[in-house]
């Protein structure tokens, strides 16, 4: 049998996706990895998206830019983590400890970034 040598590079994104999924194996929860991607996705990039589209160009344009973002994250997800992809980031983060610390940083910068971006449209729309 053929072992795949391909390199994978780690980077930010897939590091909050690991944090996410070494936690919920850890704590048997249903934040995954997928999951907290997607709430982070959410809430700093597509909710102030459809808002800022909302104010300039109308509402149903702005449900139309949430709805795009929302499935191109899931595709995203699906298409990166390979069994093979996860099997090197399990191999490049292996001696990782506290992941419910990292994790609850991460989440506290996402709502740090959720707040000050709507506080900056709120602030453009008017």
């Amino acid at each position: 049998m053929e072992k795949n040598n391909r390199k994978y590079r780690a980077c930010f994104i897939d590091y909050i996706w690991y944090v996410a999924e070494i936690f919920s194996e850890r704590e048997h929860n249903n934040l995954n990895g997928d999951m907290l991607l997607f709430l982070c996705w959410l809430f700093v990039i597509v909710l102030p998206c459809a808002l800022l589209t909302g104010c300039l160009f109308g509402w149903s344009g702005a449900l139309t830019v949430g709805l795009i973002l929302c499935f191109i994250l899931g595709l995203f997800c699906k298409l990166r983590y390979t069994s093979g992809r996860r099997e090197a980031l399990r191999q490049h983060y292996r001696k990782m400890k506290r992941p419910g610390r990292r994790l609850a940083r991460i989440i506290l910068v996402a709502i740090a970034l959720t707040v000050a971006i709507f506080t900056l449209i709120l602030q453009l729309c008017r």
